[in-house]
């Protein structure tokens, strides 16, 4: 009797997994991937591996996300690595791969061949990127949480690059075009594999069970490229 009362407790809770409709999401926003209005590449994805469920999406800084999903306050995260996390579990199926682009000066922007010519400058970039360890060492790194605060240091020349993405730089820079100056945008500067993060609990493992056969259905179909290319006119970051 006890063996079937835990049996008949164990198929509930897992139906439970099953049945909750809502899946909490934190994310930043980052332009044509997870914008304000729930469309880009990352919610055109989630939309395909979990359509029958509603979204409980909270916009927040990257580093704050992180911190959500270790404490398994939501299930999860867009466009993580596993090595950003202490205590959360990344699908080892890449979504996409994640380029950094680099804001600098004309003088430093004509004589960059590779990261190793940052050696001894002054790097900035958002907080949570943590793109500290694709860098060469001797290269000073630090993190801001406003990419407008970088883009005034660099024009006080009080830092020599600012990494971000293309799409976020050039969108502050038509929003606040008092911001801009003589600045020159080298693209592809660092890169590497992103995907989703799950909590380290029963659900979340339940969600990335489901995420893992799901994404390679949607690459052998060809419809994880064509969502790419629709969300973001270009398959340049395709990882497959």
């Amino acid at each position: 009797m006890n063996g079937l009362r835990c049996f008949l407790l164990l198929c509930l809770h897992c139906s439970a997994f099953a049945d909750s409709n809502s899946i909490k999401i934190a994310t930043d926003e980052w332009l044509n991937y997870s914008n304000k209005d729930q469309s880009g590449y990352y919610f055109g994805l989630l939309q395909r591996v979990f359509p029958n469920h509603s979204y409980n999406v909270q916009f927040m800084p990257y580093l704050r996300s992180i911190a959500m999903l270790d404490q398994q306050q939501v299930d999860i995260v867009f466009g993580g690595a596993a090595d950003d996390f202490a205590r959360a579990n990344c699908s080892t199926f890449p979504i996409e791969i994640d380029r950094s682009d680099m804001l600098t000066s004309p003088e430093l922007a004509g004589h960059y061949n590779s990261p190793q010519d940052l050696i001894g400058k002054q790097v900035v970039s958002q907080l949570g990127y943590d793109w500290q360890d694709l860098l060469p060492e001797g290269v000073n790194y630090r993190e801001y949480a406003s990419l407008e605060q970088m883009i005034k240091l660099l024009h006080h020349k009080r830092v020599d690059a600012v990494l971000n993405y293309q799409e976020d730089i050039n969108h502050l820079l038509e929003q606040k075009p008092e911001l801009a100056g003589d600045y020159v945008l080298v693209e592809n500067v660092l890169h590497y594999s992103s995907t989703f993060c799950f909590s380290a609990n029963p659900r979340g493992r339940y969600l990335q069970t489901r995420f893992d056969k799901t994404i390679p259905m949607l690459v052998s179909s060809g419809e994880l490229k064509q969502l790419m290319q629709l969300e973001l006119g270009s398959d340049d970051n395709y990882p497959y």
